[in-house]
């Protein structure tokens, strides 16, 4: 999709011309429970409880899942449905459906499942038309495929553990940085969805009928999240798979951080766009640089590896800060691509984590790593500020602790588009 990177560039300007507009939510129940299924609403995103113990196909808690999706948010076809037309101009939606059917056939059988139990209850049935807002079942896999179909944007990670915690055990903050939509789209659905099977429970923070991965982790206290990282290299979706269904996957179904890395990092399981995962556990955080499809350089030219606070990195990038490790959206480990020294967003954010780690304070509270992930000088702020982490396109921030499943997160407001001055954490409570 060549205009994408164009297009996004016009809707997110759009985007923060339209800063102050408030947005017109369309009220539904505040709670809905249903058989393996129930949803709160919280006020700013929804606590969604997926039972998958009770007895019920996946089919069966995949149409649950969307009654109780259109019994809380009654608009959330049009949402869904308007949110992939602002991301696809009429040739590129076209196009979408090409790599969509590549990578459905990929999807493990469960998880084909739910997503098609879910797009029965949507009344767009076989039928794709851009903009109708109805929801058509090849629709709903490309929302579940987005990060592998449509991609986006900047994210950032930090995480500090050891001699770097006060804790003596790891702190992580991540901020997801999307377009949420000229309406809100996104924010209008954003959830924390505890989904429980038979070998144990994972918590997603990301969107209600997403279900794969964005941020997340499992009752075996292992924490995940995925950033976009690209190299250039053409875009292929034949035999690929989705990255972010097989992490969920991973936290289903592992119970050592290193078992999920080395799922994610397995060769054989090849996915259409290069991206990183970040990783932490109670005692560490580690990266995992999935480059697959870019050159590198020298004799490592590195595909898939896993990067840590002692890692050798390439020329010209400089990290050295014991018990802590960070990412943007760029391959850093020595010998691998290098799509991280010539571009500004990626060095200054870089450069100003790294300055905040390796300054005057020796460790690092909870609230010290919010203060990182949401100082910004100046006003107006930028969609995409290249200096600082957060920005008006930050849709969400969590700070994790995984020793003792301390949750914090700040969701955009859901009832408009001017991002809070101080933005607030929501304490969450999880498996209980």
């Amino acid at each position: 999709m060549k205009k994408l990177i164009a297009g996004l560039l016009i809707i997110l300007l759009v985007f923060q011309t339209a800063c102050s507009q408030e947005i017109s939510v369309t009220k539904g129940a505040s709670f809905y429970k249903g058989n393996g299924v129930t949803i709160t609403d919280k006020g700013n995103y929804f606590d969604v409880s997926l039972d998958f113990t009770k007895g019920l196909s996946r089919k069966e808690i995949g149409r649950e899942f969307a009654r109780g999706i259109l019994s809380v948010v009654p608009d959330y076809e049009a949402l869904v449905d308007s949110y992939i037309a602002e991301n696809l101009f009429n040739s590129e939606y076209r196009e979408a459906f090409w790599r969509v059917d590549d990578l459905k056939t990929q999807i493990d059988k469960e998880y084909r499942e739910e997503i098609e139990g879910m797009s029965e209850v949507f009344s767009g049935g076989d039928e794709n038309v851009r903009g109708d807002n109805k929801i058509s079942k090849d629709e709903f896999y490309m929302f579940n495929l987005f990060l592998d179909v449509i991609r986006s944007t900047q994210c950032s990670f930090v995480s500090v553990f050891g001699s770097k915690s006060t804790t003596g055990k790891t702190i992580t903050g991540r901020i997801l940085d999307w377009y949420g939509g000229n309406k809100n789209q996104l924010p209008r659905i954003q959830a924390v969805i505890t989904m429980k099977n038979a070998k144990g429970s994972i918590c997603s923070i990301g969107y209600m009928g997403f279900m794969g991965i964005i941020t997340g982790f499992n009752d075996k206290k292992i924490f995940a999240a995925v950033q976009e990282s690209t190299s250039g290299a053409a875009y292929s979706s034949a035999g690929k798979r989705s990255y972010p269904l097989d992490l969920r996957y991973a936290l289903e179904n592992t119970d050592k951080m290193e078992k999920t890395i080395d799922f994610m990092k397995d060769e054989s399981k090849q996915y259409a766009v290069n991206h990183l995962i970040v990783f932490s556990d109670s005692d560490e955080s580690k990266v995992l640089e999935n480059n697959f499809s870019g050159r590198g350089t020298g004799t490592e030219r590195v595909r898939r590896a896993v990067r840590t606070d002692e890692s050798r990195l390439n020329k010209g990038v400089e990290w050295g800060i014991k018990d802590a490790v960070a990412s943007v959206n760029s391959f850093i480990l020595e010998g691998s691509t290098d799509n991280h020294t010539r571009n500004k967003f990626n060095t200054r954010r870089w450069k100003y984590i790294k300055e905040q780690l390796s300054g005057g304070q020796s460790k690092f509270t909870p609230e010290d790593i919010k203060k990182i992930m949401t100082y910004t000088k100046g006003s107006p702020r930028a969609l995409l500020d290249t200096r600082y982490l957060y920005t008006k396109a930050t849709l969400s921030m969590t700070v994790f602790q995984p020793d003792t499943f301390s949750l914090e997160v700040y969701f955009f407001p859901r009832n408009t588009l001017e991002m809070p001055d101080k933005p607030v954490f929501e304490k969450i409570s999880v498996f209980q």
